[in-house]
C-alpha cells in the first residue's frame, strides 16, 4: 500500500493533525463481539476492520477474552493486513471499566480499580480507563478516578468516545491538568458494539501494535474524530445487543465468580 493509498483510507479521520515521517497508521482501541454484547462475531469484526484499512485493532469483550483470541486467529489465518491486541473491558467491584490491553490472560473481575490496574500490570498490559465522567455506573468518576490514582497508575484514558458529551470532555481536560502524568496517553475509541469500528479513532506513529504500544507508553497517540459514517442499527440488532448484555452477561460472571471463588 502506498502513502497516498494509507491517507484515503476509509478509517482516516477527515482532517489529521500534520502526520510524522512515514504517516499516521490508525487504531481502534475499544470494540465487542458476539463473545459478550456486541452483535458481530469476531472474524467479522477483523473482516470490518480490514476492509475500513485499520492497522491495529483491539477486540476488548466485557470479562472476557474468548473473542479477542477468536478474532486475533482469524487475522493471522486469513493474512489480514490488521494486527488484532488481545484485550479485554474488566469490570471493577463498583461497576467502573478498565480496558486492559496487551493482555497475557483475564484478569480477575470485581476487584477494586488499583487491584484490577495492578493485574493488567503485573502480565505486562496496559490498563486504560474506558468512557471516563459518563455519569453511569460503567462509567468512573473523577472523584473515584483520584482516588484509584493515590495507588496506582493508568496509561491511558478515553478522551474521544462516541458517548462522551461536551461535559465529560470538560472534566476530563480538568484532571488531566492535574492528574495528567498518571492518567497516561490520551486515545479515541469507539466502544463498537454493532460492527461500527472507526468512529472515533486513535493516531500513532508506525503501523504495527508494537509502534501503537511505544505510542501509548510515550503518550504520543492522538485521539480523533473518525470519518466513517455507519448506518443506524436496527430493531433486530438492538435486541439481539439488549439480551446479551441483561441475560447473558450477567450470566457469564456469575460463571466467573463462582470459579474465582473456588480457586481461593
Amino acid at each position: 500500500m502506498t502513502q497516498e493509498e494509507r491517507d484515503r483510507r476509509p478509517c482516516m479521520p477527515a482532517d489529521p493533525p500534520p502526520a510524522p515521517a512515514g504517516g499516521w497508521g490508525v487504531g481502534e482501541l475499544h470494540c465487542h463481539t458476539t463473545a459478550s454484547d456486541g452483535v458481530v462475531s469476531p472474524r467479522r469484526v477483523v473482516d470490518a476492520a480490514e476492509a475500513l484499512g485499520l492497522d491495529v485493532l483491539a477486540v476488548t469483550d466485557h470479562d472476557t477474552m474468548d473473542g479477542a483470541l477468536e478474532a486475533q486467529a482469524h487475522a493471522l489465518a486469513s493474512g489480514a493486513r490488521v494486527q488484532v491486541v488481545l484485550g479485554m473491558e474488566i469490570t471493577t467491584r463498583r461497576q467502573d471499566h478498565i480496558v486492559g490491553l496487551f493482555l497475557q490472560a483475564p484478569p480477575a473481575i470485581f476487584r477494586s480499580v488499583p487491584d484490577t490496574v495492578d493485574a493488567i500490570h503485573a502480565q505486562g498490559g496496559l490498563a486504560i480507563a474506558a468512557h471516563p465522567f459518563l455519569g453511569l455506573p460503567s462509567s468512573i468518576s473523577v472523584g473515584r478516578l483520584r482516588e484509584a490514582l493515590r495507588s496506582c497508575r493508568f496509561d491511558g484514558i478515553e478522551a474521544r468516545n462516541p458517548y462522551m458529551k461536551q461535559r465529560a470532555r470538560e472534566r476530563l481536560r480538568e484532571v488531566m491538568r492535574r492528574d495528567g502524568e498518571r492518567i497516561g496517553a490520551l486515545v479515541g475509541a469507539s466502544d463498537a458494539h454493532f460492527g461500527d469500528l472507526a468512529r472515533n479513532v486513535t493516531l500513532f506513529a508506525g503501523r504495527s501494535a508494537a509502534d501503537l504500544r511505544r505510542a501509548l507508553e510515550g503518550r504520543a497517540t492522538v485521539p480523533a474524530d473518525g470519518n466513517v459514517h455507519h448506518p443506524p442499527p436496527g430493531l433486530r440488532a438492538h435486541a439481539q445487543n439488549q439480551y446479551r448484555s441483561l441475560l447473558r452477561l450477567p450470566a457469564k460472571r456469575a460463571a466467573i465468580l463462582w470459579r474465582q471463588w473456588r480457586q481461593g
